[in-house]
């Protein structure tokens, strides 16, 4: 049995502030048999601990630390890959503080910015986009928390991604952005270097074929798709391999009978770090 599971959040276990059926019986179930969970999501717009919060408070108990948001993940790139970098940030005050708390320092404009950093911003400004647009067009690294055009804020609605931000100063700089978040399999490199584990003992559950999926074939998890989020079944037999689930499920409450198939056959593949 595969006792390794990294979760989408949005879409998976919950939309907006209603969890989805089955899913904390499904997460229970899976750590009363041993198992280990981490929920590895692109939202950006949260320190963990928020994050963290809002799962216990929907019914998913966890720790801080169980929770993978893609502000700590770029956080933890910069730290590692450019520790002397100097940050202009398009987001929240959750994103400031995984910066701050991993040692990267924040700057207030883009004067002497050596990096742009983009992902979710609910009080974005216009003058806030013209720092970011002032520190790529002058040389600035411009790195990409995710590319997600929407994320799901309620049962049947969505609302713009951060994505949707990376979008409009790729547009006016023209500079195509790093991007941390899924699909790239950074997080789920970070997750399993954690565990001590490696890629064919963890399994990968999400909603999007283009960010969950996508991330979990090219590391070489088993990815499973859950039909409660965004992509849909129809997409899912369209997909070509690097979107192809290994295992398309109704909902989360499928997910501790697909992980007992001891036969599963597991592709492994490089990836990203």
């Amino acid at each position: 049995m595969i006792q390794h599971v990294v979760m989408d959040m949005d879409g998976v276990l919950y939309r907006g502030d209603h969890p989805l059926p089955g899913a904390v019986d499904a997460l229970n179930t899976l750590r009363g048999r041993g198992g280990r969970v981490a929920f590895l999501t692109n939202n950006a717009s949260r320190h963990r601990e928020e994050l963290a919060a809002r799962l216990s408070r929907l019914g998913f108990a966890c720790a801080t630390d169980d929770v993978w948001g893609s502000a700590y993940i770029t956080a933890l790139y910069l730290s590692r890959h450019a520790p002397e970098a100097r940050v202009f940030l398009v987001g929240t005050e959750g994103m400031r503080r995984e910066m701050q708390e991993a040692g990267v320092e924040v700057v207030p404009t883009h004067e002497g910015a050596t990096h742009v950093v983009a992902g979710l911003d609910m009080t974005i400004t216009y003058e806030k986009l013209s720092h970011a647009h002032y520190a790529i067009c002058s040389g600035a690294t411009f790195i990409a928390t995710n590319l997600d055009a929407t994320f799901p804020d309620g049962p049947t609605t969505t609302t713009p991604g951060g994505g949707a931000l990376v979008a409009a100063l790729t547009t006016s700089t023209g500079a195509t952005p790093l991007v941390i978040g899924k699909p790239q399999p950074t997080g789920l490199s970070l997750i399993a270097a954690a565990w001590g584990v490696s890629a064919g003992d963890m399994a990968v559950v999400g909603d999007r074929l283009d960010t969950d999926i996508a991330a979990a074939n090219t590391f070489g998890c088993l990815s499973v798709l859950v039909l409660t989020g965004v992509s849909t079944r129809a997409e899912a037999e369209r997909a070509g391999a690097k979107e192809k689930p290994g295992e398309v499920l109704e909902s989360l409450a499928g997910l501790p009978a697909v992980l007992e198939d001891q036969g599963k056959s597991i592709s492994r593949s490089g990836f990203i770090t």
